[in-house]
């Protein structure tokens, strides 16, 4: 696997781990996620660093630094959790961040307690189109249907964007959680960037906070390599102005790690995987560089 991660030149700014994962033992629909990692590191590498509209470059914020790919073992989700653990083990939760390149959406559990352990007060910030509070689904707990279910379960507050697919079950569960503890931006309602940014600042507050994201969060026809795409998802000037009014002026939260997930690359065709290293990029340069 090729493991450069935007190629940037000289190592200053901000060292940015980088895990590769391409697992993709519970998928449910489409496959491809075991591809994603290798399909972000190519796409990454042709991307300009510099963020026009920011007046930023991702150059003089940030280093890249590979970490070994997890090569997912034939135990399942518990197996690949337990490979990755013993990996993260080799860092620092109060000080390293992760950003890890999935592979399916059962990845990123580890990464969850990794920085819950580090920092009890943690929220995770959650893109996607599904919900993903099963409590199991296709008899694994650990199903990528399930992974918010398993952060809720752990105490971890809880902020959805973009959720437009979800069963009736699901649905009673958010209903019944406080607004402290679960908060979620349909999709068919979103508001405008700044008024999501300013909901999604009160609720995270001066936490630490985790991006979790789905790309399939993204409307189809932005990203339309993933397992299982919906439609009527976010736009990406949407989600591009979200992160810029997140952390504009200095304000909005720490972030500690992030995981990038469910990108399926469609043979002949780079959309996806350039959208959503593109997505990756203005994350790290309006928290790196606004904050």
């Amino acid at each position: 696997m090729h493991h450069e991660f935007f190629d940037l030149g000289p190592r200053q700014g901000r060292n940015i781990h980088v895990l590769p994962v391409p697992y993709e033992g519970t998928v449910s629909y489409g496959t491809g996620t075991r591809l994603g990692p290798e399909a972000l590191f190519r796409a990454s590498v042709q991307i300009e660093s510099y963020d026009a509209e920011l007046d930023l470059d991702l150059t003089d914020l940030a280093h890249f630094t590979p970490l070994p790919v997890v090569h997912p073992p034939a135990t399942g989700p518990e197996g690949l959790h337990q490979a990755m653990r013993e990996q993260l083990a080799e860092l620092d939760a109060t000080k390293d961040f992760v950003l890890t390149l999935g592979g399916e959406h059962s990845v990123p559990l580890p990464l969850f307690e990794f920085y819950h352990a580090a920092h009890p007060d943690l929220v995770l910030l959650h893109i996607d189109a599904h919900a993903d509070l099963r409590a199991s689904y296709e008899d694994s707990p650990y199903s990528h249907a399930c992974i918010m279910a398993r952060a809720r379960q752990m105490g971890i507050p809880l902020a959805q964007i973009g959720i437009r697919s979800l069963c009736r079950e699901q649905r009673d569960y958010m209903r019944a959680q406080s607004p402290a503890e679960l908060t979620t931006l349909f999709a068919w309602d979103l508001p405008a960037p700044g008024e999501a940014a300013e909901r999604i600042r009160a609720f995270v507050g001066n936490r630490p906070m985790y991006i979790s994201f789905d790309v399939d969060g993204m409307d189809p026809s932005v990203i339309p390599g993933t397992g299982t795409p919906e439609p009527g998802g976010i736009p990406y000037a949407w989600m591009n102005r979200f992160w810029k009014e997140l952390w504009l002026d200095g304000l909005g939260p720490k972030l500690v790690g992030m995981d990038m997930c469910e990108l399926a690359p469609i043979h002949g065709s780079q959309a996806s995987e350039t959208a959503a290293v593109k997505l990756i990029q203005r994350i790290l340069t309006a928290w790196l560089g606004l904050a």
